[in-house]
């Protein structure tokens, strides 16, 4: 499942998508991920979290979609990141069955559940600098929300 992450990361995240009008993550062929492949969220998290060394810019934890429902997988990161943003870390969590749809392009990598763990400013940094440049200036309110903003409320 590694190798087909990062195709997906090198044929699609990383690439200049017509239909979405730019690329969906400008930032993602350059990052250093560690990939983790775990049937427990939780403790892969708990893991993460006892042990974040920032040898790399990205812990990808991945699981098979039927381990965990959209709304487990939620909560799970969202417990995770109530304890571990004000240490400077959030998780952002992709369940196939939960369809992100951004200006028409579906987000998702849809093979398997994706967590990805990395610095906070780092990401809203780079978020910044994105916003700067008008990358977000045609996504609606609820995408931006949902996707963006909640992490500058820290």
């Amino acid at each position: 499942m590694k190798k087909e992450i990062q195709k997906w990361i090198d044929d699609f995240v990383s690439v200049h998508n017509p239909a979405y009008g730019q690329t969906p993550c400008p930032y993602a062929r350059a990052a250093k991920v560690k990939y983790v492949r775990a049937k427990n969220i939780a403790e892969a998290l708990a893991d993460v979290k006892n042990n974040w060394t920032d040898d790399f810019e990205v812990v990808c934890i991945y699981t098979a979609t039927k381990n965990y429902t959209p709304w487990m997988t939620s909560k799970l990161v969202d417990v995770f990141n109530m304890e571990m943003m004000y240490t400077d870390l959030v998780a952002l969590e992709d369940h196939p069955d939960d369809k992100e749809i951004i200006n028409g392009v579906q987000m998702n990598f849809g093979k398997c559940i994706l967590v990805l763990v990395q610095r906070l400013s780092k990401l809203n940094e780079a978020s910044n600098i994105l916003k700067e440049k008008g990358y977000y200036d045609n996504w609606s309110k609820e995408n931006v929300d949902d996707t963006v903003a909640w992490r500058f409320s820290w």
